[in-house]
């Protein structure tokens, strides 16, 4: 996604600069200071109030294990208070006019411009992605905040005439309930916005469960939300998953379940609440193809392939993890990419678990005869970034999501070839295509199945525009229109006389 022109940028800080001067918006706390060497402690944020637990769990850092945080073991008990919070907020919230609620959501995220920095030096710590990818995630981040805020603005009913202008249709939006937010440690703070900021827009209140692993960035993010927002509207509960998980998604007072993780945890939360009829949106993981077309221009494809291949360490699920590239642009595609990967510096794999299954990947793909090149372990949890040719299906890591810094190139003898391997797997979240013909590489485009297909670049995400998982890769849509009427109920008044 582009970042805003700079006249943009200059006027919003100069918006955030004069809102922080003018104190709190709604008499709660400023953004935290900047992160010390001491460990901090995260309390669960209900109902605007800090609420701390019995127990805590530590928050260490991926790149050198350093503690970074203690955090609140929430449980049960937490996610009942924090709910029927949500639930006492959601009365005011819901009927707040829809200009009055797009400025508070717009005064959050002036406040969000303003700590911008601070929340990107925090997910470089926890999760060790390097400072401008983490400066990128929160700038987007922040844009998506600033897009539903003016999407609020724009909530307007649809009348549709009877025969006398006192009788008809009108069709208006309600916001679906309190929403759950559970989201994963790759992507702490656009995983959580994705959701959040077109929850508030639809009028929902939430409950934000950021991951075990990284949730400081997104504990900052509502903490910094009861500056601009009601009491109540946005609430976070730290701690370990299923116990919160299950808690959340088999409330009576939760309406609808927004998850981002994993297809296996996707199908526990499913599990739980699926039986009792609430709304589910499930973002999961990918597979990523990139279709090298005959006329591509090849510089541009090893940049695709390289920036998304190895981006946050190969931990996105819009990662390209497969290059299909015509046998006679191999070796020239094959002779760039290596030169490239070789001045490619990744940040270290957050979990331990990540380490192994890339090293087993690996080992997997060997053993099937396949040439590995990289992919050494160098200390702790930081890896060479890979590249894998001679690798077809039933190797695991053109099979499975590799979530690694792993990138398979496969020869393919023609566009048919391409377009079978890339629909194979079942994943559909996002691919990738290079070429010259815009017309072919449309044509190419359309025969993806993917919820969305990079053309000729490798920013796939905008506010504007739906990110939506196909096949096994998830279910609904955030961000776009389809994004904020996921957060939606519709009702008809039918005027007859």
């Amino acid at each position: 996604m582009a970042h805003p022109p700079d006249h943009l940028l200059v006027r919003r800080q100069a918006k955030a600069a004069a809102a922080l001067s003018q104190g709190p918006l709604v008499g709660q706390q400023a953004p935290p200071a900047p992160l010390s060497r001491a460990p901090l402690r995260l309390p669960a944020l209900i109902g605007g109030e800090e609420i701390e637990t019995a127990e805590t769990l530590p928050v260490e850092a991926p790149a050198d294990g350093r503690r970074l945080a203690e955090m609140a073991a929430c449980g049960p008990v937490e996610v009942d208070l924090a709910v029927r919070a949500a639930a006492r907020a959601l009365e005011e919230w819901r009927h707040t006019a829809p200009l009055e609620r797009a400025a508070a959501i717009a005064a959050y995220a002036t406040l969000l411009d303003s700590a911008a920095d601070h929340i990107a030096e925090l997910v470089h710590l926890e999760v060790g992605k390097p400072m401008s990818e983490a400066a990128a995630e929160v700038a987007r981040a922040v844009e998506v905040v600033h897009h539903f805020a003016a999407e609020a603005a724009r909530r307007w009913n649809e009348h549709l005439p009877g025969p006398t202008i006192a009788t008809g249709s009108y069709v208006r939006p309600d916001p679906i309930g309190v929403v759950a937010a559970i989201t994963p440690w790759n992507f702490p703070v656009a995983l959580v916005v994705w959701k959040l900021a077109p929850a508030l827009a639809a009028g929902c209140t939430i409950v934000v469960k950021p991951a075990q692993e990284a949730p400081i960035a997104a504990w900052t993010l509502c903490d910094i939300a009861r500056r601009a927002l009601p009491s109540g509207v946005v609430n976070v509960l730290t701690g370990e998953g299923p116990p919160i998980g299950e808690a959340l998604c088999t409330h009576p007072d939760v309406a609808k379940v927004a998850f981002t993780g994993s297809r296996r945890v996707a199908e526990i939360v499913a599990g739980w609440a699926s039986p009792r009829l609430k709304a589910i949106s499930l973002e999961l993981g990918g597979h990523g193809a990139l279709v090298v077309l005959d006329d591509a221009d090849l510089e541009l494809a090893v940049d695709v392939a390289i920036v998304q291949g190895y981006v946050n360490a190969g931990q996105a699920c819009y990662a390209v993890n497969r290059v299909l590239v015509p046998p006679a642009l191999e070796g020239p595609f094959l002779a760039r990419f290596r030169e490239r990967m070789e001045a490619v510096e990744l940040g270290p794999l957050v979990t331990e678990r990540g380490l192994r299954r890339h090293e087993d990947l690996l080992a997997d793909a060997r053993a099937a005869g396949a040439r590995v090149e990289g992919g050494e372990t160098l200390g702790g949890r930081h890896v060479r970034p890979a590249l894998v040719t001679g690798a077809g299906p039933g190797v695991r890591l053109v099979d499975e999501e590799p979530f690694t810094p792993i990138v398979a190139v496969m020869s393919v003898p023609d566009l048919d070839a391409a377009i079978a391997e890339a629909n194979r797997p079942d994943y559909g979240l996002v691919d990738y295509v290079v070429g010259r013909d815009m017309r072919r590489a449309l044509e190419t485009a359309a025969r993806l199945q993917s919820g969305t297909v990079a053309i000729n670049g490798w920013r796939v995400v905008v506010p504007h525009a739906p990110y939506a998982g196909w096949r096994g890769s998830g279910v609904g849509a955030e961000l776009g229109r389809p994004g904020l009427e996921a957060f939606c109920r519709w009702q008809h008044l039918r005027l007859l006389a």
